[in-house]
């Protein structure tokens, strides 16, 4: 059942906004089934991706009664950036909305081959790959824009990375410079006209996983600092987003979902600040602890490297400290977790700006908020606050960093 709050949600920039999600089906959703000889026996909202007065995309989990597709399907309805080849259908209220059919990507054409297991066999063998049965499995998936498949085989694991045919090319050649210098999936191949690339699967767990398991050993802090501390320059980086304007902007946004938070939100926008510093250094773009494959205490792979570009020295580390603080409090060992998120950022308070460092983490545990919303938790207005809280908590720290206050919930 669809939150009362995201029912009641509206963008007067947006108007599809409240057509997909006011109606439980929405007409434009009963449409696109009922043209594939169906109808919608029940939907749920399954996840949201909002940018006010910009854009909106959702995902259905639909049950369709009748048809060749009667079952459980997966339906995704977009507005404001619709990709080509979608279903578009227009309402007289001047509503346009594109939909699609899982895994019927048109922005990811590589999408429907990555995930049969047929045509995935096909790849494995042409890279050398023992014939055999395969199976697909999705690990991830963003409507619109990229999504991983993990393959086995009789005797190999790999990974197919499927993102936008006119990226695919930069992505195999990330890959190939960082896995000169560091642990990163090696690419076995790609292909630039649908937008796939094979990526090596890496062995070992998430370092997540592992602080979440106490009698795995977890690597030196001081390995993971210095991982991100000096990548390599290559020619061609482009600049990462700032996280300190990334958050600027999801201020509108954050205020529309939750309107009793307006004031804090104020303050915490102030707290976080402008962006002040040129992009002129090598970074990740997104690291933090689930990007991180552990074997006995070592750091044996870095995941998602699609966002290596350039930015500033305190980004990563942000990111991580970030991550650590906003999963920790929920996490199987939270005071693991805020023990080692300590040790992190003790080393990193030593290496950039620990006021710089603190802003951007209260800007990237800020962008974190809008997690709950995104996937939909029953009680998403609750876990954006607590978000916010964590957020303010760092801007906070840096207003007083000479105190060098520890993680926010170590307090």
């Amino acid at each position: 059942m669809t939150h009362p709050r995201t029912a009641a949600l509206t963008d007067p920039g947006l108007p599809e906004l409240a057509v997909l999600l006011s109606t439980n089906p929405p007409a434009p959703l009963e449409v696109a089934v009922e043209a594939l000889d169906g109808s919608v026996a029940s939907s749920r909202v399954g996840q949201v991706s909002w940018s006010p007065g910009r854009s909106v995309t959702v995902r259905f989990d639909v049950e369709v009664a009748g048809g060749p597709l009667e079952g459980r399907q997966t339906f995704i309805a977009a507005a404001g950036r619709i990709p080509d080849g979608a279903l578009i259908i227009e309402d007289d209220g001047g509503a346009r909305i594109g939909v699609w059919r899982f895994p019927h990507d048109p922005a990811l054409p590589a999408l429907p081959s990555a995930i049969d297991p047929g045509e995935a066999e096909r790849v494995l063998v042409d890279l050398g790959g023992t014939p055999g049965p395969v199976t697909t499995h999705l690990r991830a998936y963003r409507p619109g824009r990229r999504a991983v498949v993990e393959v086995r085989g009789a005797a190999e694991r790999m990974f197919f990375k499927v993102v936008r045919p006119k990226t695919i090319e930069r992505l195999h050649q990330i890959h190939r410079t960082l896995a000169d210098v560091l642990p990163v999936p090696a690419s076995l191949g790609y292909d630039d006209r649908l937008g796939l690339v094979v990526l090596q699967a890496m062995d070992g767990i998430t370092l997540r996983d592992a602080m979440a398991r106490p009698e795995v050993d977890l690597p030196d802090p001081g390995v993971v600092a210095g991982l991100v501390s000096d990548l390599p320059h290559p020619e061609g980086l482009e600049p990462a987003h700032s996280p300190l304007e990334r958050a600027q902007q999801m201020m509108p946004m954050v205020a529309a979902l939750c309107p009793e938070l307006t004031a804090r939100l104020a303050k915490l926008s102030e707290g976080i600040g402008e962006e002040t510093l040129p992009a002129d250094r090598p970074v990740h773009g997104d690291y933090y602890e689930s990007q991180l494959m552990v074997v006995n205490g070592h750091i044996v792979g870095i995941l998602d490297v699609d966002t290596y570009g350039l930015g500033r020295a305190a980004d990563d580390p942000s990111t991580m400290l970030a991550h650590l603080s906003v999963w920790g409090p929920i996490s199987p060992q939270p005071e693991r977790v805020r023990n080692y998120g300590n040790a992190l950022l003790s080393i990193w308070d030593r290496l950039v700006d620990p006021a710089d460092l603190r802003r951007r983490a209260a800007a990237m545990a800020f962008m974190l908020a809008t997690g709950p919303f995104r996937v939909q938790t029953p009680n998403w207005p609750e876990e954006i606050a607590a978000r916010v809280a964590i957020a303010e908590l760092w801007a906070e720290s840096a207003r007083r960093v000479d105190e060098r206050t520890l993680m926010p919930f170590s307090e």
